[in-house]
């Protein structure tokens, strides 16, 4: 028994080293909180939606929303079990990997076959997805091991593919992939795997029956807001492809080499090779991933590793065997230590962005439920945590996931407009139609999607919404503090919603915008002036004379007071100017003016007065200093 079992041992170490940067980068992604408000709205009583009455399907991994309903049904939290059975099925493709080089390599002498499991196991994106929430490690567990039995010519592959169907819209990918493969590797009618696949199919069918029935489409309704056939696509995904050769495929060395030792290959490393290939110009078509870190490519990693493996041995043949053995296990070695260093800058840094970033909109979610107690509407174009915070309150989708109307009738992309974002849908017409109540950037007051800067083109937007904020601090994330910022709806939106603003005044706002983020304070004067003179005879943007005040005011220009002072005359309802000019007031000694820009803040927001206080007293102290001094 113990001789049956003892190769398993051999893999404990990739499976601890695996443990360990999985315990490292622990966090969970944004867009995995979507899935957890569709659950989380199910177990509630309102069906399978994101938004209540809405039903349109904004997730793309329906089996793994169904798995977490499940447990949730069971009273278990679903979002525990979606991490551990992300972190127990990323073990297990490790497990996967190591049989799968076995049905390539052979015998127990060839003791290299366990190389492409400590590849895998030191992989730091499958480390940094499986307990990411998403169902991204149970996807590639169910892609290995429809590989794995595709290999063994079992017919288990009907249920690795029903998984990855489920799990995945790619899992169709999966099973062309297939039948193509055993089409041109055996030279004949692809008989096994399409039995395997037509059988796979009739099990669906209940599957796709009920997305017909209740959201009225087979394709998720993110298929419509993310995917596109262009030029600028394949571009993207062959950047994306390209990173991840750079970080794990070792410059497609299991590819070039083995293509020149194609003949020699047996028919598991033909279809190995073939399956990298078809898969990886999938991932180029389709653009790549919005979310870093190799998410699409993690179903061939296992793939990738056995291949460069198998590379070095085919390379090494010719030699004596003792220096062979030697020199595979010094090139295996070096392998593994560059799949550690070539991506740990990268994830590292992607897992530090992203639980900052969920961590500001947990907290500026949260803040808004206490400051507002009313069933408020939000749109925003990151909706994941923002909107599990938000359960029970409609959250607009303003780059269409979890919208059909944006997803599927968007707005054509704008001549002049800079952007470098993927996601350019939207539709800005219907999103101010529908007038929620905050319009939340994911950079804060800064427009960086095309679905943000579109609105900047609309009078209704400019006029009928006005930044607020709550000071936010994180002693790992944001020790000094900044505001968290919002769009709140100050008045109704009227006339005809059409676009009027230049795109130049667009475009430049966001160039100053960067510059203040950098803390450049000459570029961002020298933008901003430039979005201001863009504008022409148009009615001026408080917003946009704030910024530009503030800035000339840090610089020592007394005209920022003049900016500063217009923007509030032009609306008395801009929170940004109204307590900048606070704080001014109480540090040249004008307490009547200053009380009166003190009343306008608690009217906007009665939360941030007791900083805005605590700001003016150390101001007053610092400038009696000054003067003792």
């Amino acid at each position: 028994m113990f001789t049956r079992y003892r190769e398993y041992l051999f893999l404990l170490p990739a499976m601890a080293v695996f443990a360990f940067l999985a315990w490292r980068l622990n966090f969970t992604q944004d867009d995995a909180y979507i899935s957890y408000r569709y659950v989380a709205n199910f177990l509630n009583g309102h069906g399978l939606v994101y938004n209540i009455g809405e039903r349109v399907e904004g997730f793309t991994n329906f089996g793994w929303v169904v798995y977490l309903i499940l447990w949730g049904g069971l009273g278990i939290g679903y979002i525990a079990v979606s991490k551990i059975t992300g972190f127990l099925c990323g073990a297990a493709v490790i497990v996967v990997t190591h049989l799968i080089a076995r049905e390539v390599f052979g015998g127990r002498e060839n003791w290299w076959r366990y190389l492409p499991a400590y590849l895998v196991g030191a992989n730091l994106s499958l480390a940094y997805w499986s307990p990411a929430g998403l169902e991204t490690a149970a996807f590639v567990l169910s892609v290995s091991l429809a590989i794995l039995w595709f290999l063994q010519r079992s017919r288990l592959l009907i249920a690795a593919l029903v998984m990855a169907v489920w799990f995945r819209p790619e899992g169709a990918v999966i099973c062309a992939l297939l039948i193509l493969i055993e089409a041109i590797v055996e030279r004949r009618i692809p008989r096994f795997t399409l039995y395997c696949v037509g059988t796979a199919f009739v099990l669906s069918l209940p599957y796709v029956g009920f997305k017909l029935l209740y959201y009225g489409s087979i394709l998720p309704n993110p298929f419509y807001a993310k995917t596109g056939v262009s030029w600028q696509y394949i571009t993207s995904g062959a950047e994306y492809a390209g990173e991840f050769f750079r970080h794990y495929g070792f410059l497609g060395i299991g590819l070039f080499i083995l293509l020149l030792y194609y003949r020699k290959l047996n028919a598991g490393a033909r279809s190995l090779w073939w399956f990298m290939v078809g898969y990886t110009i999938y991932i180029v078509m389709i653009g790549g991933d919005v979310l870093k870190v190799h998410r699409f490519f993690l179903p061939i990693v296992g793939v990738s590793a056995t291949l460069a493996v198998l590379a070095i041995v085919q390379l090494s043949a010719r030699t004596a065997p003792k220096f062979r053995h030697f020199a595979i296990a010094l090139v295996g070695v070096a392998l593994v230590g560059l799949t550690l260093y070539l991506p740990f800058k990268t994830v590292t840094s992607y897992n530090y962005n992203e639980r900052a970033f969920t961590t500001r909109l947990s907290f500026l979610a949260r803040q808004m439920v206490a400051s507002d107690p009313s069933p408020f509407s939000a749109a925003i174009p990151t909706i994941g945590i923002f909107g599990y915070e938000l359960l029970g309150h409609d959250v607009v989708d303003m780059l269409g996931l979890t919208d059909s109307t944006v997803a599927r009738h968007s707005d054509p992309e704008i001549p002049d407009m800079v952007t470098t974002w993927k996601e350019k849908r939207h539709n800005s017409v219907y999103l101010l139609s529908r007038a929620p109540d905050y319009i939340v950037f994911s950079t804060g007051a800064k427009p960086s999607a095309p679905a943000e800067k579109a609105l900047l083109l609309y009078p209704q937007f400019l006029e009928s919404y006005r930044f607020i904020a709550w000071f936010y601090q994180n002693a790992t994330y944001n020790p000094r503090g900044s505001l968290a910022a919002v769009f709140k709806k100050v008045r109704p939106i009227t006339g005809e919603i059409r676009p009027t603003y230049p795109v130049a005044f667009v475009e430049d706002y966001k160039l100053g915008q960067d510059a203040v983020v950098a803390g450049d304070a000459n570029s961002a004067a020298k933008w901003l002036k430039e979005s201001l003179n863009a504008l022409g005879t148009r009615r001026p943007w408080p917003e946009l004379l704030w910024s530009l005040g503030y800035n000339l005011v840090s610089l020592r220009d007394p005209k920022g007071f003049d900016y500063l002072n217009e923007a509030v005359a032009l609306d008395s309802m801009a929170f940004g100017p109204q307590q900048n000019l606070y704080l001014y007031e109480v540090m040249a000694g004008n307490a009547a003016k200053a009380a009166v820009h003190r009343e306008y803040v608690e009217r906007l927001a009665p939360w941030y007065v007791k900083r805005l206080d605590s700001l003016a007293a150390q101001a007053v102290e610092r400038r009696r200093r000054a003067v003792g001094q």
